[in-house]
């Protein structure tokens, strides 16, 4: 489990994305009992176990024949998918729904990375097209506030724009944007045509309606899996052409470096006192610091100025983050700034973010600024507490907001999402009733298939001294244990036992007994249960706890020794193992 997750609100949201997504009834995986990274004939073996034990003529009623048929037809589907390299990409990266685009996209590409990586984008596009419809607006409000003995509007800017798609590949932008301060301002409308150029390149071409006239060119492109280049290109009507260039590249997988080229359009020669932007090149370095950290360093030359500035930010749990800061600025004449900032960042909801930072400079004094982010909505009202470097004011201002807001979030929200993540887990679980009386009965009708073969095979072994699967019990056990320590100690043998005890006398049940179908897998002698996949999906096996954590506990002999195993729900199990012996 990561740090920062609170498990109830980790449980529900995969317990909603459970409940509303019909296609997670099934796992191909587990449904052969092989692992993710089973090779071609490990596959293929796996199927042909599989349909001897379900196919229908090996049964003689027609009530059995029509439930073989159905474990069987499931079998050959997930077969079908495993066995076709582009099927099983698309399976990989989006699940059953995934394979329905395998046709569509399986001649454009040629190897199973190239198809991981087109099917890992097409996922992407998915999640973001349903926020996407919602922020087709987009605004931003920056208000710049004095508070001197009284709060005095001092400067406002704003944008908005709208955006709609013209086809599948190119986007038309309307944005406008205004700019006021001291009863002065100005204004403009902005036509902008994105076009993509496949699925990580893109080109757009920008207008405005009114003067100052300027062309802007920008573009993206991904030049290799782990190299980016964007583009920014504006000329005027009377003066030269800017261009900015930047290239990133990930150092690894928590890192990236990037260096960016800004030629400006700035010529001494053409007269006598140069204007326009002036170039430069900045260098910088990004990503994370451990499993709560991000920095950020970088430092910039150019004509007038340079800077170098470090950023950390610390996580403290899911919802709440801190971060601090520093920028220096140097000009010719020497040092020109030196400040610090120090935030506090807040998750309100999945679409809102919240921000309060307080920035010290001796320049500008101390300033407050408080953000609100809502979907592609965006307000920031920056506050001059005072134009001076004030020490205190900026101690209060930054240290005032962060103890208010872990004293609310502690007290007030959250326990009030805990109550509401506890109220939605029991509504989920009483929705889920329905399907978990025809998951069992499809279990049980495949237990009732598998047993012959089981029980022909359990006789055998214990004639031979060969591997017995006793009782296997799948489901909420009360013991809580880690797979690799505990049959080590005598004391979890006893708890398993206290566990079968408390299941028997619970109203109801919590877990469910799988020995037959565990004893159904069992090849030579030896039982693998494939992991990376909760094992509700395997063949007679259903979830009886739903939402709950699980777990599957195996007491089982070998050469007369008797054994025991528990392990947890995605994880893989082998049998026999001399660690198990409880003797």
């Amino acid at each position: 489990m990561d740090y920062d997750s609170d498990p109830d609100e980790t449980q529900l949201r995969d317990l909603e994305r459970q409940a509303a997504d019909p296609a997670d009834t099934s796992d191909y995986y587990a449904a052969l009992n092989v692992a993710r990274t089973a090779s071609t004939d490990e596959i293929r073996d796996a199927y042909r176990r599989m349909s001897r034990m379900f196919h229908p003529d090996r049964h003689h009623t027609p009530i059995q024949r029509q439930r073989a048929q159905r474990q069987f037809q499931a079998t050959q589907l997930a077969y079908e998918v495993l066995a076709d390299e582009s099927k099983r990409a698309a399976y990989d990266a989006l699940g059953a729904q995934g394979v329905q685009l395998a046709y569509a996209v399986g001649h454009k590409v040629q190897t199973a990375r190239d198809l991981q990586a087109h099917f890992e984008r097409e996922a992407r596009r998915r999640r973001t097209e349903d926020i996407e419809r919602w922020v087709q607006s987009k605004s931003e409000i920056n208000a710049t506030v004095m508070c001197n003995g009284r709060l005095a509007p001092e400067q406002l800017v704003m944008r908005h724009s709208f955006a709609a798609a013209l086809d599948d590949h190119t986007t038309a932008v309307v944005a406008g944007n205004m700019f006021a301060q001291k009863g002065k301002g100005s204004g403009n409308i902005v036509a902008t045509v994105r076009r993509a150029l496949g699925p990580q390149s893109w080109v757009a071409f920008s207008l405005p309606a009114l003067p100052p006239y300027a062309v802007t060119v920008e573009s993206a492109h991904q030049l290799a899996p782990t190299v980016f280049c964007s583009t920014h290109v504006t000329q005027g009507l009377r003066r030269p052409p800017a261009a900015t260039v930047t290239v990133s590249r990930m150092l690894n997988d928590a890192v990236a470096a990037s260096i960016t080229v800004r030629t400006g359009n700035r010529y001494a020669h053409a007269a006598k006192k140069p204007v326009g932007k002036p170039s430069g090149v900045a260098l910088s370095l990004s990503g994370a610091h451990g499993r709560r950290g991000e920095f950020h360093v970088e430092t910039a030359a150019g004509a007038d100025q340079s800077h170098a500035l470090v950023k950390y930010t610390h996580r403290v749990d899911r919802r709440l983050a801190v971060s601090g800061g520093v920028t220096a600025v140097v000009s010719p004449r020497g040092l020109a700034d030196l400040s610090c900032n120090i935030g506090l960042r807040a998750t309100l909801s999945d679409w809102t973010r919240a921000a309060w930072r307080v920035d010290i400079s001796p320049v500008s004094g101390v300033v407050a600024t408080a953000s609100v982010h809502r979907l592609g909505h965006k307000l920031r009202v920056p506050l001059l507490l005072t134009p001076v470097m004030d020490l205190r004011v900026a101690l209060v201002a930054a240290l005032a907001p962060l103890a208010t807001a872990l004293a609310v979030d502690t007290v007030v929200l959250a326990p009030r999402r805990r109550r509401i993540v506890r109220e939605r887990l029991a509504e989920l679980r009483d929705e889920q009733l329905a399907q978990l009386h025809q998951q069992k009965r499809h279990a049980e009708e495949a237990v009732r298939l598998m047993a012959p073969q089981a029980e022909r095979s359990r006789r055998a072994a214990r004639a031979a001294g060969g591997l017995v699967i006793e009782l296997a019990m799948y489901g909420d056990l009360p013991v809580r244990l880690a797979a690799q320590n505990c049959n080590q100690l005598a004391a979890a043998l006893d708890a398993v036992a206290e566990s079968a005890g408390a299941l028997d006398a619970a109203d109801q049940p919590r877990a469910c007994d799988v020995t037959l179908a565990l004893a159904a897998l069992v090849v030579a002698d030896q039982l693998v249960v494939a992991g990376g996949a909760s094992k509700r999906f395997l063949p007679g096996f259903y979830d009886p706890a739903f939402g709950a954590p699980k777990s599957l506990f195996v007491r089982y002999s070998f050469r007369g020794v008797t054994h025991e195993a528990v392990v947890g729900d995605d994880e893989a199990l082998a049998l026999p193992m001399r660690q198990h012996a409880t003797e």
